[in-house]
């Protein structure tokens, strides 16, 4: 567990250092500009790897909220750091003797303090937009429910700190005149496992979580040419 937070954090401190050269180095005639704002949207994440015997991963929606800094490079590239907080999860249902589906049983869900790190590319007409990046996640809460009995149980303690996933994105300005407004669907992807594994315990190994971001933003433009 250390060595990921090492890792997590050594690519927090590369890419402010980035974004800090960027947008105090950048040549005069690129036209560069700060960017700030906010978003709020609804991720729907599940989870993949080995799954208990007869049980299957259901998807959740949940919220997310975050700032928004960016530097705007010329006139079609964003460098965008949304410091935030996103929430993820999975159901898991089992199969039960007699009923047809699968039955919900357990929930398990994750509030993560993020830091998404993106490059937002736009069209040549500036209306729309597609993103990539790398999100770092700290974990700041994992509770398991049982749908049964109501129970909740705190594994915060048996899972991993950090998270790292990739983002890729596409989406468009619904409104281009100040402040302006932004919809986004975006893809995140894991890379590195929620959970170890341990046989004493009743949370599957290999974990990965996956999903989708529906968000919108809100944002202004400081300085620059306009």
């Amino acid at each position: 567990m250390k060595r990921v937070e090492g890792r997590g954090g050594r690519l927090l401190r590369r890419a402010l250092m980035i974004l800090a050269l960027v947008g105090f180095a950048a040549p005069q005639g690129l036209a560069g500009q700060w960017v700030i704002g906010a978003q709020a949207g609804f991720p729907a994440f599940t989870v993949a790897g080995r799954s208990p015997e007869g049980a299957t991963y259901g998807r959740q929606f949940r919220v997310l909220a975050s700032g928004v800094i960016g530097y705007r490079v010329g006139s079609s590239v964003v460098l965008r750091v949304e410091p935030g907080l996103v929430q993820k999860g999975s159901g898991v249902s089992f199969e039960v003797e007699g009923v047809e589906e699968p039955v919900d049983s357990l929930s398990l869900n994750l509030d993560y303090i993020s830091v998404p790190f993106v490059a937002q590319v736009f069209t040549p007409g500036g209306r729309g937009f597609v993103t990539a990046g790398m999100e770092v996640g700290i974990l700041s809460s994992a509770m398991l429910n049982t749908a049964s009995s109501g129970q909740e149980a705190d594994v915060k303690d048996l899972l991993e700190s950090t998270d790292m996933s990739l983002l890729f994105g596409a989406g468009g300005l619904v409104r281009r005149s100040q402040p302006e407004v932004s919809l986004e669907l975006r893809y995140s992807q894991s890379l590195t496992k929620a959970f170890a594994g341990g046989a004493d315990t009743a949370i599957p190994t290999g974990l990965r979580s996956s999903g989708l971001q529906l968000m919108a933003g809100v944002s202004w433009r400081l300085g620059g040419d306009r």
